[in-house]
């Protein structure tokens, strides 16, 4: 028993350091093991930041419903991406790596969010221009596992992650 729980100590760990070399664009997802139970756990984590990062914002709507809607969604995009170009295989890897990258990328969102908690983006410009720039990366960080993902160059990688979160954005601005 003590050992499981420490192999899965060490799959985490593993998983961890590759998720932070992904978003430093050294790897992709090719790179994560396929653990279904670890896609399980970095959906959670991001959920659970995007949900602290919400809560932070000034908007309407019901946060979680939102949540769901917008995990939902990021699923069925990419496996449906990857469906049509036939490596739908990759699922578990591609999607453990596009939820971990958003996890890594939430934290330091959430935490320049508080600095936002009841005010407006006009009455804190820096906190702002950071959250600009993290999205930036996000999307450059998406890019690059769609580029490894799908096969496919990766500018046309970095255009879909933007389709991505342009659609994503309205879907679940239909929640509201």
């Amino acid at each position: 028993m003590m050992a499981g729980r420490i192999a899965k100590g060490v799959v985490m760990g593993d998983a961890l350091k590759t998720l932070i070399e992904i978003c430093l664009f050294r790897k992709g997802p090719q790179h994560l093991p396929y653990a279904p139970g670890l896609l399980v756990v970095v959906i959670a984590i991001s959920a659970g930041l995007s949900y602290v990062t919400a809560g932070n914002l000034p908007q309407a709507g019901p946060v979680t419903t939102q949540i769901a809607v917008a995990v939902l969604f990021g699923l069925f995009f990419l496996y449906a991406l990857l469906t049509l170009r036939g490596v739908a295989d990759r699922f578990i890897q591609s999607a453990t790596a596009m939820f971990g990258a958003d996890a890594l990328i939430a934290a330091p969102v959430a935490l320049v969010t508080f600095s936002l908690a009841g005010r407006s983006p006009e009455e804190a410009p820096t906190a702002a221009l950071i959250i600009l720039l993290l999205w930036l990366w996000h999307i450059g960080v998406l890019g690059a596992i769609f580029h490894h993902a799908l096969q496919m160059r990766l500018p046309l990688g970095v255009l879909l992650a933007l389709a991505y979160s342009f659609l994503s954005f309205q879907v679940v601005h239909l929640t509201l």
